[in-house]
């Protein structure tokens, strides 16, 4: 099995580290025949898209050390087929993201992973870090189909393969 190990990190500004979950969500085809996507569904669900449900920004001049030990722990159990890669900009910078897919045969290690993050990042779960609102019955690890921690490029960030 291959693992990526943080071996060096230094961050060199104040632009956030983001952690995303994400669900799934089926395509839909309007009468135009442009695809449009509705109705979380679980993450058991055939599905084509990921969209994000919960995301946090969290700036390094008020959480250094938890930034520092979310990402050396995120890029020993990240997809390492994934990640890191680059996936998205803001205004500010680049980002480089490290994915966490949800797999059946490995559903402990995934929610492990999960809980872990919500115990070091309650208010991921506040509602204005809510951008999709799920059913009212829904259990949120039921929809929870991916996690992303994305960190900007301005940071340094060295990294190493390992197998275990």
């Amino acid at each position: 099995m291959r693992l990526l190990e943080l071996k060096k990190l230094e961050i060199n500004d104040d632009i956030p580290l983001y952690v995303t979950l994400y669900c799934k969500e089926p395509w839909k085809v309007d009468e135009n025949g442009d695809i449009k996507l509705y109705k979380p569904v679980t993450r058991d669900s055939n599905s084509c898209s990921n969209t994000p449900i919960y995301s946090l920004g969290i700036k390094p001049s008020s959480s250094k050390e938890k930034i520092d030990t979310l990402l050396r722990y995120f890029f020993q159990v990240c997809d390492v087929g994934m990640s890191p890669q680059s996936v998205w900009k803001t205004d500010d910078c680049d980002y480089i993201s490290l994915l966490l897919e949800y797999a059946k045969h490995d559903q402990v290690k995934f929610d492990l992973v999960r809980d872990k993050i919500l115990g070091q990042f309650p208010e991921l779960l506040m509602s204005e870090n809510c951008y999709e609102k799920l059913p009212d019955s829904a259990k949120l690890e039921d929809y929870i189909a991916s996690i992303e921690v994305a960190y900007p490029k301005t940071w340094t960030v060295e990294y190493a393969k390992i197998d275990s």
